[in-house]
C-alpha cells in the first residue's frame, strides 16, 4: 500500500494523481481526450514545415540523444528533447484548444507532447495516456481558475508547469512522492515572464510552453531517480517582518 502524504498542498496533489483511475472519468470526458489528442497531432503536422520547427527539428537531429521517443514528423531522440520539439509542432499554428478562466487563459493541449513523451518512455498504455493527460488539463485549468498570474506580470505557462509534472509523472507510473517532488521541482523552476506576449511578438510566443513541458519532463525524470522538490512550493516560506 502507498504511503499517504499529507503535510503540505503539493504531497496532496500527489496523493490525488497517484490515487486517480482510468475508471473515474466520464465517457465524454474520454471523448473529449481522445478528440484532442487527433486535433494537437493534426496542428502539428501541420506545422512541420514552418521556419521555427525545421529549426528545432535540426537542432534535435544535431543534439541527438538516445532514441528513445518518436520525434512528430520522424526521428526519435530522448523525453525531454522530443517534448520540446513535438510541443513546439504542436503549438505553432496557434490552432490548438483554450480554456478561458476568469483572469486567466492557456492552452491544455500545450501538456500533450510531455504526457506523451512520458507514456511511450514509460511503454504506458493508450488509457494510461488518456488519465495522466486528464491529470494534466485538471491542474492546470484548476490553477488557472484559482491563481492567475497574468496580471501579476507572468505568463499563462506558470500554472502549465505544474500541469504538465503531474501529467507526466502519472504517465511514468511514479508514486505519490515521486508525483509530489516533479510538481515541486517543476513548479519552482518554470515561472515565464507575461513579455512573452506583448510588444513585437517573437518565435518564443509559441516555444514558452514547449520549454517548459520539456523542463518538467526533466523534472519528472529527476524525480524518478529519487531528486527530491521543496515540498512547501504552494504555502511557500514566511518572510520575516519589518
Amino acid at each position: 500500500m502507498t504511503k499517504k502524504l499529507s503535510s503540505t498542498m503539493v504531497e496532496q496533489l500527489g496523493n490525488w494523481a497517484n490515487d486517480v483511475r482510468y475508471e473515474d472519468l466520464s465517457e465524454q470526458a474520454v471523448k473529449a481526450l481522445k478528440a484532442r489528442v487527433l486535433d494537437s497531432i493534426g496542428c502539428a503536422i501541420g506545422a512541420l514545415a514552418s521556419e521555427p520547427v525545421e529549426a528545432i527539428h535540426q537542432m534535435t537531429k544535431t543534439i541527438g540523444g538516445e532514441p528513445i521517443v518518436t520525434l512528430i514528423g520522424g526521428g526519435k531522440t530522448t523525453p525531454d528533447y522530443a517534448t520540446f520539439h513535438n510541443g513546439a509542432a504542436v503549438r505553432y499554428l496557434d490552432f490548438n484548444d483554450s480554456y478561458l478562466a476568469k483572469d486567466e487563459t492557456c492552452h491544455p493541449s500545450d501538456n500533450i507532447a510531455a504526457v506523451l513523451a512520458a507514456s511511450e518512455y514509460a511503454k504506458a498504455s493508450g488509457r494510461d495516456l488518456l488519465l495522466a493527460l486528464a491529470i494534466a488539463y485538471q491542474v492546470q485549468s484548476r490553477l488557472s481558475d484559482v491563481a492567475p498570474v497574468r496580471n501579476h506580470g507572468f505568463d499563462h505557462t506558470v500554472q502549465g508547469a505544474y500541469g504538465a509534472a503531474a501529467g507526466a509523472a502519472r504517465a511514468m507510473g511514479l508514486t505519490n512522492a515521486q508525483i509530489a517532488n516533479a510538481v515541486a521541482i517543476a513548479g519552482t523552476s518554470y515561472n515565464s515572464l507575461r513579455v512573452t506576449r506583448t510588444g513585437e511578438l517573437s518565435n518564443w510566443k509559441g516555444l514558452a510552453f514547449p520549454n517548459t513541458a520539456m523542463g518538467a519532463v526533466h523534472a519528472t525524470l529527476l524525480a524518478s531517480f529519487g531528486i527530491t522538490g521543496p515540498r512547501e512550493i504552494f504555502e511557500g516560506i514566511e518572510l520575516p517582518t519589518a
